[in-house]
């Protein structure tokens, strides 16, 4: 009888790195992701806060403005207001952040404008700079804390990618993992 000696499994070449299935799964790109979509967009509304309300502070003028529009809307409300320039010109403006109870057509307020940008006012003071710095905080800390968690996982998701490119088991990508998902259920409890 002719003895049969074992059979090796076939060896794959590695997969590509630049396939999804390594970069979905390596955490390079989840910084990445992160970075550039959360860091950047809390940074641009942050910045673009902190520029407008510079903007108003330096620039800003205060006018008696007449209600001309108020309404409500599905989400929040809508308020126009018509004001006279220190120039002598006739404007008529939406109004930034209106109040919840807003007053109606023909009640007179004071507004605050930019006399570069007349689409827009403020109703009463000249907006501060702190929504502007508190959304940049809120993005920079919600970046921090996601990269220290991303720092703290990164050998297990490195290990699924290379475990992935080498064609050995993993996750699912999407799959929820956790300690309660590694232990059998024994159903023959009652």
């Amino acid at each position: 009888m002719a003895s049969t000696a074992p059979v090796d499994p076939v060896q794959h070449e590695p997969r590509s790195r630049w396939r999804p299935g390594y970069w979905l799964r390596h955490p390079a790109f989840a910084a990445l992701l992160v970075v550039s979509l959360g860091a950047l967009t809390f940074g641009a509304c942050g910045v673009g806060r902190l520029r407008e309300a510079r903007d108003y502070q330096e620039r800003g003028e205060f006018a008696a403005g007449v209600v001309v529009e108020a309404r409500e809307l599905r989400r929040g409300s809508s308020l126009t207001v018509g004001f006279t320039t220190t120039q002598g010109e006739r404007v008529v403006a939406r109004v930034l952040g209106p109040p919840e109870d807003l007053p109606s057509p023909g009640e007179r307020l004071t507004v605050v404008y930019d006399p570069e940008d007349r689409n827009y006012v403020y109703l009463g003071d000249k907006p501060s700079q702190k929504e502007g710095w508190l959304i940049l905080t809120i993005g920079l800390l919600a970046t921090a804390i996601y990269l220290a968690y991303l720092r703290w996982t990164w050998h297990r998701w490195r290990n699924q990618a290379e475990r992935w490119r080498h064609r050995r088991p993993v996750p699912r990508l999407g799959k929820r993992q956790g300690p309660w998902r590694t232990e059998q259920r024994d159903d023959s409890l009652p």
